[in-house]
């Protein structure tokens, strides 16, 4: 029954998390106070994030949604942390610090990855959780979400949608995770239209792309202005320049991460969702209740890792047929009928 209760209360939490988590900021700097006595035994948590991200990017938001319905309903002590994802001996600083202070330490993102990977073994009894990178260490938890397979549906319902024949991606980093984005975005339209233009395009050859929504701003102009309709983005914090540009041009733009069409009702197309408050909420729950599981996880559409998004904002967009037809899709790929790619097969410039 508790299970039930915290996994019910997680969409309610959710809802108001979002509407907060735009003027609410992490604090920078682990604080320097004990627990006290009354709550000494329970499990101390700290979630590192990337950078100064949440309330400005759906990545970063779902992890504190996720962390946040543990505190509520699972009594855990709770620090949250931004790290700096342009400085990683500041960045190794503090997951040293909250390793001496936490029994599990969670964090997110590539750019975590070599960071955690020389901590981690120096500390052998802390757990540690790291999401959207593979680890394979001992005391360390890997999850990871077959993105390629949720981004070939929305890269179907983008080919469904076009008028022009001609669709847009626009990635923060050239990296292999965000390449899997697009190898999956990529084989998704072209089950539907083979012959479509598709435009590739990255911000930053760094971890910077990630906060540059003017640059993905320029971008996302740019391809509209070349005739694209519509562009899928996954660029944490700078999603919100290409949005931007879409709700200007009036063209449909595909959100990431997190269920985004409340964000445009009309130019959101879909969103490519991704059910990371319930794995963060699944991986915390575990350690409280010693079950805590080290080792490489993936989740993708079969278990509901991965999906596509579609609510009261975006149905007028999708139409019955369009929907039949991404289902069917969809379960083609759980019954092993159509292997999504997770590796780039355009040519690169």
């Amino acid at each position: 029954m508790k299970k039930n209760r915290v996994l019910s209360n997680l969409i309610l939490m959710s809802l108001g998390l979002l509407l907060i988590c735009g003027c609410e900021k992490i604090q920078k700097v682990m604080p320097t106070e004990l627990p006290s006595e009354m709550d000494a035994a329970s499990i101390r948590v700290t979630m590192i994030y990337p950078s100064d991200c949440v309330g400005s990017a759906a990545y970063c938001d779902a992890f504190h949604i996720g962390v946040r319905t543990a505190e509520e309903e699972l009594g855990i002590t709770l620090t949250e942390v931004n790290g700096n994802e342009n400085d990683p001996v500041a960045t190794e600083m503090l997951i040293r610090d909250a390793a001496q202070n936490s029994e599990l330490v969670l964090t997110a993102g590539y750019q975590m990855g070599d960071v955690l990977a020389r901590v981690a073994p120096e500390y052998p009894d802390v757990k540690f959780a790291i999401f959207d990178v593979v680890l394979d260490i001992p005391n360390v938890a890997s999850v990871n979400y077959k993105s390629n397979e949720g981004s070939f549906l929305v890269g179907a319902i983008a080919a469904l949608k076009t008028e022009s024949g001609k669709i847009g991606y626009i990635g923060a980093v050239d990296v292999p995770l965000l390449r899997e984005f697009e190898a999956g975005y990529v084989d998704g339209i072209q089950s539907i239209n083979p012959d479509a233009q598709i435009s590739i395009e990255y911000i930053s050859e760094d971890v910077t792309g990630f906060g540059q929504p003017g640059r993905a701003k320029e971008l996302a102009l740019a391809q509209y202005a070349s005739g694209v309709d519509v562009i899928y983005v996954a660029a944490g914090g700078s999603g919100q320049g290409v949005l931007e540009a879409a709700q200007e041009q009036q063209k449909f733009i595909i959100w990431v991460d997190s269920n985004g069409n409340h964000l445009a009702p009309g130019i959101v197309l879909t969103s490519m969702t991704k059910e990371i408050p319930v794995s963060v909420l699944r991986i915390i729950q575990e350690t409280v209740e010693g079950n805590f599981t080290a080792g490489i996880r993936y989740f993708g559409i079969a278990d509901g890792g991965v999906s596509y998004a579609v609510d009261e904002h975006n149905q007028q967009l999708l139409s019955d047929e369009d929907i039949a037809t991404v289902e069917a899709l969809k379960a083609k790929i759980i019954a092993g009928e159509i292997i999504v790619p997770n590796t780039v097969s355009l040519p690169r410039e």
